[in-house]
């Protein structure tokens, strides 16, 4: 019976391939795109030409190689929210430019590049910290926030490398489900700092991941003007330049009104394609900052990532190009979400929340299948997939593997 069933299962994936074979669009290459995919997708060929890039400058972030032994190039990258456009051109000539400098240390490039985000966001640089991604960012606020009898206090799921940090040091974790819309639960998380008799350190996600949803303004605003010694907050808005939603209001707001046990984590790893160049930001009171540089490693900076995030900053053509490709990408994958009635939730960021109607670890091992990498499973959200999104082009490859799963009964 077993058996049986294991070939009928490889029979189910062969006609997946086949399907897509006769779609003409399972090519090796589609995560290289070409004024024809942009085309093809409707997106906007005249912003590219206005940009003065060649469709060979244009391609996504690599992806490692699979569990399943299937090369980067071989699949479709829609699992780890990069932007599939890659770097701006003018971040591409920056790298160029400086390889014959990475023999010097990165002070000027670093200093350079903070100049520039204290002007883009308009706070001054004693409000700024460099992070090796903004991964480092979290390990540095949550060292410089912590105290005796601290709690860690977050939703969940939601981005978790915070955990680890706070583990490492000794600090207990409480996890709050969140609640039935998959919205973080600000209710019972200020329930659970109340419960503690010491200092609470409160992480949220905004936008939250996997979920793509903002947190409710009103709520978390009133929340983060109680922010005290006793109430610190780690904010991190690693998805901030995707959100389009009327009304929101960063935390940062907060910071430059006095605000001084809140740190803001941003990256440059999302909208601008700087996953693999580490680049990340803090912002907070000088005197927490202070706190924080305690915190990092000597030389944390790499003076290619800076150059290229500055040269990023002064390119907001390719900002622009890089929201319209994600809104045109997302709309797509809307539309056939529902077309085949799975719910999903309205996203704010680059990636898509999504029903997937069965076990969410062999959906991702399927699509791997059928050359399409997605999310993997998150902690309560069994029949869901998180999904990045690609091009306009790669979504609708995507959006193809998921109407024949669908005619599989997998979905």
């Amino acid at each position: 019976m077993q058996s049986n069933l294991i070939e009928q299962e490889l029979v189910k994936q062969e006609l997946v391939k086949q399907e897509l074979n006769k779609s003409g669009l399972n090519k090796p290459k589609l995560n290289k795109i070409s004024r024809r995919q942009f085309l093809y997708a409707g997106a906007a060929v005249s912003s590219l030409a206005t940009l003065g890039c060649s469709s060979s400058s244009v391609s996504t972030a690599a992806s490692s190689t699979t569990a399943t032994g299937m090369s980067a190039d071989e699949a479709v990258p829609l699992n780890f929210n990069e932007n599939p456009l890659g770097l701006a051109p003018k971040a591409q000539q920056a790298v160029l430019d400086a390889l014959p400098n990475a023999w010097r240390y990165p002070d000027a490039a670093r200093s350079q590049l903070m100049a520039a985000i204290a002007e883009s966001i308009s706070v001054a640089e004693s409000q700024l910290i460099y992070g090796n991604g903004s991964s480092e960012v979290l390990k540095m606020a949550l060292d410089a926030l912590a105290q005796t009898n601290s709690q860690l206090v977050m939703p969940d799921p939601s981005y978790g490398v915070v955990i680890d940090y706070a583990m490492a040091r000794g600090i207990p974790v409480l996890k709050v489900k969140l609640d039935g819309q998959w919205q973080t639960d600000l209710a019972k998380m200020k329930a659970k700092v109340a419960a503690h008799s010491g200092p609470s350190i409160v992480y949220l996600c905004n936008p939250n991941n996997p979920t793509g949803l903002l947190l409710p303004q009103s709520e978390l605003n009133q929340w983060l003007d109680q922010a005290s010694s006793q109430l610190s907050f780690i904010v991190d808005e690693a998805y901030v330049e995707y959100v389009a939603q009327a009304g929101f209001a960063s935390a940062v707001e907060r910071i430059k009104q006095g605000q001084q046990h809140i740190v803001v984590c941003r990256t440059f790893s999302k909208i601008y394609a700087l996953a693999g160049l580490r680049v990340g930001y803090g912002v907070a009171h000088a005197d927490l900052i202070k706190q924080m540089q305690a915190q990092a490693s000597i030389d944390n900076a790499n003076l290619i990532g800076c150059v290229a995030a500055k040269a990023s900053l002064e390119s907001p053509q390719w900002l622009s190009l890089s929201l319209q490709s994600n809104n045109q990408a997302k709309a797509l994958v809307y539309q056939q979400l529902a077309k085949l009635g799975l719910d999903y939730l309205p996203s704010e960021t680059n990636f898509i929340f999504h029903k997937v109607n069965g076990d969410s670890e062999l959906y991702m091992q399927r699509m791997a299948k059928a050359g399409i990498l997605v999310g993997r499973p998150f902690n309560h959200g069994e029949g869901w997939n998180r999904l990045s999104i690609g091009t306009p082009a790669q979504m609708q490859y995507f959006s193809k593997a998921l109407a024949k799963f669908r005619e599989l009964g997998w979905v």
